[in-house]
């Protein structure tokens, strides 16, 4: 059911759809004074693997990417220069499995996964 709140009380929780964030972000009011809240510690991902779309003109890889790494801060996401392979960065190798797990379910993108790094 879709509801219009005419306020949002400090300490209040809501859900707010098509909104462009990530994890840890602070929404305010725009006539009160500037909040500043302490950043999240992220560590830095400990296993990295190359991942590449089984049909190359699959344009939904690159938005479950995208995607994934808006929501999680401990998944990173980059090219590697040298080999051109797009490389996916976790906490562990379960993590990353999840995350090519769920490109096949929700994104119907079926992977092929290179060795762990």
């Amino acid at each position: 059911k879709w509801r219009t709140w005419p306020k949002w009380r400090p300490a209040t929780w809501r859900r707010c759809f098509g909104v462009d964030c990530r994890s840890g972000d602070t929404f305010c009011a725009a006539d009160s004074p500037l909040v500043s809240m302490e950043s999240m510690f992220v560590p830095e991902p400990v296993i990295s693997l190359a991942v590449k779309p089984k049909n190359k003109n699959d344009a939904n890889f690159g938005k479950a990417l995208l995607r994934f790494s808006k929501e999680d801060p401990t998944f990173r996401v980059h090219t590697d220069d040298e080999s051109k392979e797009t490389i996916i960065s976790g906490m562990g190798e379960l993590h990353l499995e999840v995350y090519v797990e769920r490109m096949r379910r929700e994104y119907d993108t079926e992977c092929e996964v290179g060795a762990p790094r």
